[in-house]
């Protein structure tokens, strides 16, 4: 019996080894995902900076091409609602 205890104590301290091993490695983890999450809003603002900027120097182009792509959508749309009623 005194050889399962010592087992036991061996194999608790394994498992609290364990758990900060994986308590570490999930801080990690979350702590990159941060990193890539603050990189991707980063990236974000940068377009949407620079489409505002590209929008208010060339109004007409920017409303010739939200035009061209609302028509191409309704099109599809369209045919999509056509070919699910057939």
């Amino acid at each position: 019996m005194a050889a399962s205890a010592a087992s036991n104590g061996k194999n608790t301290a394994d498992v609290s080894d364990v758990k900060d091993h994986l308590r570490a490695a999930g801080e990690a983890a979350a702590e990159a995902a941060r990193a890539r999450a603050d990189q991707a809003r980063e990236w974000a603002t940068d377009r949407w900076s620079s489409l505002q900027e590209r929008v208010e120097a060339q109004p007409y182009r920017a409303t010739a091409w939200a035009l061209g792509i609302g028509v191409v959508a309704g099109f599809l749309l369209a045919g999509l609602i056509r070919g699910s009623r057939r």
